[in-house]
């Protein structure tokens, strides 16, 4: 994974956890994710450099930040926020099938179909196409798979707890406890003319202590990383994510040291780390035999000063983990503008609304001949 910055999320100075509200589309305030996806946490930071003090705007009504990313110029390209334990990034499984061991691969049964995450070095094998010999440890009712010589540099809360307890035992324990959890909290909303309640739940996603978010960064140019950084400290401040104003969303973040994957020679095929918008010539890189792709429908809501809150453009982006064909077309995505038609209805919206398709990939090695 050369090339690639990781920054790690943690609790804000006074807390104990990570706590967010990651609303999922088309679900009330009660469902909640326990990742945030690249082009809302693109959206948040367009935001940020909309509200310094200073920034100037385009003749769009747009901040000048966001100008190279719309000309196709990136000057970073970012990932999804990924769950973290310890120092361990979560990647998303590629979409491509595991090479198990037989008895390994009875062993876990129908716990395949669970994995959303990988440790880094399990997602090193999976993206060469090597075996996986050794039963990994399975968190998380299966969504979460590490390898055993991995969890030996997991924090002391999740470390080996005795010198009497056995690593078979420790294993189990680690297997059963929760890198993060899903709740939904009561809430009631009282009509100001009828004094009337109306009860309603929302969901909050809390990340067990030892354990957080994970974002990768790729900078084009060194200077870039001071600007974004500063981005990323003014939204630790204001909050991620939805219900900011009950206590959500604020963190502080850590540059880590990068994240090295030894993937091998890289090939003809890339691996998605972000969503995606293809732009019609890179077509032919999805539509290719050595593809394998998953799409999600993108909506939701936003925010312009001085009008109520209104529903922007739905768009079709490609998720994380898919494969792209490399060779039969260039990858590089598009930033997209989805502020609503005037034939919706709403008030009508000056300045743009910025949605991120622009792909963070890193290469794969060739397996096969694939």
């Amino acid at each position: 994974m050369s090339g690639l910055s990781l920054y790690t999320l943690h609790p804000a100075d006074g807390a104990e956890t990570l706590n967010f509200h990651f609303g999922r589309q088309g679900i009330g305030l009660e469902e909640a994710s326990e990742t945030l996806p690249s082009d809302s946490l693109f959206a948040a930071l367009v935001a940020q450099a909309v509200l310094r003090a200073g920034t100037r705007l385009d003749a769009h009504g747009a901040p000048m930040f966001a100008r190279p990313f719309v000309e196709g110029e990136p000057p970073f390209l970012i990932s999804s926020l990924f769950p973290r334990l310890g120092p361990l990034p979560l990647l998303p499984r590629p979409l491509m099938k595991l090479q198990v061991a037989e008895q390994l691969r009875t062993t876990i049964g129908k716990g395949f179909k669970k994995l959303r995450y990988l440790s880094p070095a399990l997602f090193a094998m999976v993206c060469r196409g090597a075996q996986i010999d050794e039963e990994p440890i399975i968190m998380q009712e299966g969504k979460v798979w590490i390898s055993r010589n991995e969890a030996a540099t997991l924090p002391a809360a999740w470390a080996q707890g005795s010198h009497h307890e056995s690593q078979g035992g420790w294993w189990r324990r680690l297997s059963g406890q929760k890198i993060w959890q899903i709740e939904a909290l009561p809430h009631a909303a009282i009509d100001r003319a009828s004094s009337s309640s109306a009860y309603y739940e929302v969901g909050r996603v809390t990340y067990a202590p030892g354990a957080g978010l994970a974002l990768l960064v790729r900078f084009s140019a060194a200077a870039a990383q001071p600007e974004f950084e500063r981005l990323l400290s003014l939204l630790s401040e204001s909050g991620l994510g939805g219900r900011r104003s009950s206590g959500y969303g604020a963190f502080r973040w850590v540059r880590e040291q990068d994240v090295e994957l030894n993937l091998g020679q890289p090939g003809r095929r890339a691996l998605l780390l972000s969503r995606y918008i293809p732009q019609p010539a890179e077509l032919p890189a999805l539509r290719s035999e050595r593809a394998a792709y998953q799409l999600v429908r993108v909506g939701g809501w936003f925010y312009s000063p001085g009008q109520a809150t209104q529903r922007r453009k739905r768009v079709m982006m490609v998720a994380e983990g898919a494969l792209l064909d490399t060779e039969a077309a260039p990858v590089r995505g598009a930033v997209v503008d989805v502020r609503p038609d005037a034939t919706t209805g709403g008030p009508a919206v000056s300045h743009p609304v910025y949605r991120s398709g622009l792909a963070l990939t890193i290469p794969l090695p060739d397996q096969g001949g694939a």
